[in-house]
């Protein structure tokens, strides 16, 4: 089994644990995070010590890209836990990728917000204060990537 199926499959069931914590308390688990960001550093220094390369310029980019994410949360924009996931998405998928996976991510997210906002205004009631799960459109775009490029 090649190493860049293992960490797909790796980021996969994280990412389905964290939706299902996601839906369930509108939280993901610090330790699932820790344990996520353990599993990242483990497959690196696999690839490093079998010889393959790894292309720190990308991976550290990616990193950065996912912090870059963390002022977001303090102004409720988008949630803490999100950020600390594309920290780690950005460490296997690189710059690029953790940039695609955002805005196709929020791409989704916007389309649900959209018939969300209009089945309140059919039934008359008040959007304000409705939180929305981010990570299992986060899922879905992970998803989708991975079948279309």
């Amino acid at each position: 089994m090649s190493i860049e199926l293992v960490e797909k499959m790796i980021l996969i069931i994280f990412l389905l644990i964290f939706t299902f914590q996601d839906i369930r308390k509108k939280e993901i688990y610090t330790f699932g995070v820790v344990l996520f960001y353990i599993m990242i550093i483990d497959i690196q220094i696999y690839k490093f010590i079998i010889g393959n390369s790894i292309d720190i310029k990308n991976t550290v980019l990616g990193i950065l890209s996912g912090f870059l994410l963390l002022p977001l949360s303090k102004f409720n924009i988008l949630g803490e836990g999100d950020a600390l996931v594309f920290i780690g998405c950005g460490a296997i998928l690189g710059l690029k990728g953790n940039i695609l996976l955002f805005f196709v991510s929020v791409f989704i997210v916007s389309i649900y917000a959209l018939f969300m906002s209009l089945y309140y205004m059919i039934k008359k009631r008040r959007i304000k204060g409705v939180r929305v799960a981010m990570l299992p459109f986060i899922t879905m775009a992970n998803c989708i990537i991975w079948l279309c490029v």
